[in-house]
């Protein structure tokens, strides 16, 4: 937290949330979800909402407005945790590894957050 943040991609929570919403699309790949086009929808939309509720937050105007955002971030990585544990509950496909990685970044956001709000 402590680099000055002049643009989106000085975010590293951000640029990491990117990241994972790419390989939670290369798991939606597996065969076993082929047909499964319901669940792949849901799945994207919540992993890009990470990234994308973060991108929202840092345009508005204030701190506590960003902070809002980054709750709703909160929100999009714990439904996809729940996806994650479906998928491999119905369809057998091994997601610890990127459950592991959601919860990680669900802190990081969460401490970025609680940093935007102790500082006025």
């Amino acid at each position: 937290m402590g680099k000055s943040i002049t643009k989106l991609d000085d975010i590293d929570v951000y640029k990491d949330a990117l990241n994972l919403a790419k390989s939670t699309f290369l798991l939606l790949e597996d065969k076993r979800l082929l047909k499964e086009y319901w669940l792949k929808d849901q799945v994207k939309r919540a992993s890009l909402s990470v990234a994308v509720n973060i991108a929202e937050g840092y345009g508005r105007n204030t701190k506590r407005d960003f902070a809002q955002f980054l709750s709703i971030s909160l929100g999009s990585v714990n439904e996809l945790i729940t996806f994650l544990d479906f998928i491999s509950l119905e369809y057998k496909i091994d997601t610890f590894e990127l459950k592991e990685k959601y919860v990680v970044i669900s802190k990081r956001i969460h401490s970025f957050r609680s940093y935007l709000l102790r500082s006025k």
